[in-house]
């Protein structure tokens, strides 16, 4: 990872609340807070539940390609591991991140690099961590959404190979053309050319 690429870290319990919401409020606050941090090398989500197998919200960031992690309830568990996290990403070269949240323990990421903070518009956000932030994004608490789930698309190098298809396509077509136009055009009884040789 290069430094200025950005993680963006998700404290659902705090973005969403506690509670299991509906798959609409997932997908809704999701989406607002993954179109508020703007352009990221990846993301992660983290909350504590105690029974996986009911649990909604991972089945919704499945389905809209957001990384997710489950972990047992604890003081600060989800929070302790969005931080590990961060610990793991600086470690790879990274130094900017964006974290959803309104709590303190998140200053701990000023010893990784620079971060933003995104919250709800009046949403309280600690001091504490106001002052380490670099900026505090605030963005309309999104109510649920209906329809297909919005995709998450991480940046990677589906871009550059089409890019690189397409011109070998082009490249390839215009061979084809320009042999096809020189047969049509070449009197009878002279050589022709077909596949870059004479016959």
């Amino acid at each position: 990872m290069e430094a200025a690429q950005r993680v963006l870290l998700i404290d659902l319990e705090n973005m969403i609340g506690p509670v299991n919401p509906r798959p609409e409020l997932v997908r809704g606050r999701i989406t607002a807070l993954v179109r508020a941090a703007g352009p990221v090398h990846h993301a992660l989500a983290c909350y504590a539940r105690t029974e996986p197998e009911l649990d909604v919200i991972g089945n919704v960031l499945t389905e809209m390609n957001v990384p997710s992690r489950v972990v047992a309830p604890g003081p600060d568990a989800a929070e302790k591991a969005l931080l590990a996290h961060a610990r793991y990403a600086h470690d790879r070269g990274c130094r900017t991140f964006s974290v959803a949240s309104a709590d303190r323990s998140f200053t701990a990421l000023a010893e990784f690099g620079d971060f933003d903070v995104i919250a709800w518009t009046n949403q309280q956000v600690s001091t504490r961590l106001q002052a380490a932030a670099r900026q505090v994004l605030r963005v309309p608490r999104s109510g649920p959404a209906t329809g297909p789930a919005p995709v998450y698309r991480p940046p990677g190098p589906v871009l550059p190979l089409l890019s690189a298809l397409t011109t070998g396509i082009g490249i390839g077509l215009g061979h084809f053309l320009v042999e096809r136009l020189v047969n049509r055009v070449t009197p009878p009884g002279a050589p022709r050319r077909s596949g870059g040789r004479s016959r």
